[in-house]
């Protein structure tokens, strides 16, 4: 089985995670896919609570699978002790599918940091690695040093940002057309990101 890991801080997940979730399962060929909710070293503090975060990532799987069941929520990474660690994820979802062949999701961004992630090299032995880039596999391929480990990389411009998000979110504005409907009904009942 050809299983996906795609991991996140959610904050909040956004119509760009849903793109990228079903662009990569066609384009990837994938039986299954965990998106995991992170504690993300990388980053402050998250603005939601970890259980906010979690409840909207499970949204966000329920969207991924409206249209058949593909996706599970993982909140195994917010269960640790400290930050998460993409390699400590990785390992633990083989321990727990040693059969199945494992696909990181990464987006270019984060793709760029990993030779700054704990055991970096360590990653590209668990699994493949999928980058979605938003200039363009190309230009990624080009401008990508030999430090970084190898990798399939996808052209994927979808311009959306969980920051702008809890910016227009904050000043009152709506950001249904950057989130999945049960998202936007989420922020707005919880009142997430108002200052």
């Amino acid at each position: 089985m050809r299983r996906a890991v795609f991991g996140g801080s959610f904050d909040p997940p956004h119509n760009g995670h849903l793109a990228l979730c079903l662009f990569a399962r066609e384009l990837l060929g994938l039986d299954r896919l965990i998106v995991s909710v992170s504690k993300n070293p990388f980053k402050g503090p998250a603005d939601a609570s970890d259980d906010n975060r979690s409840a909207m990532a499970g949204l966000l799987t329920a969207e991924i699978n409206s249209a058949r069941p593909f996706a599970e929520l993982s909140t195994w990474e917010l269960q640790q002790q400290g930050p998460s660690y993409t390699v400590d994820l990785l390992r633990h979802v083989a321990e727990l599918y040693p059969d199945d062949e494992l696909v990181l999701l990464v987006g270019e961004d984060s793709y760029r940091q990993m030779p700054q992630w704990r055991e970096s090299r360590e990653i590209a032995k668990l699994c493949d690695i999928a980058v979605f880039g938003r200039s363009g596999g190309e230009l990624a391929a080009a401008s990508c040093g030999e430090t970084l480990p190898p990798a399939t990389l996808f052209d994927f411009d979808m311009p959306v940002s969980a920051t702008e998000i809890r910016r227009l979110a904050a000043a009152g504005q709506q950001v249904s057309h950057l989130v999945p409907p049960s998202i936007a009904a989420y922020i707005a009942s919880h009142g997430l990101y108002r200052v």
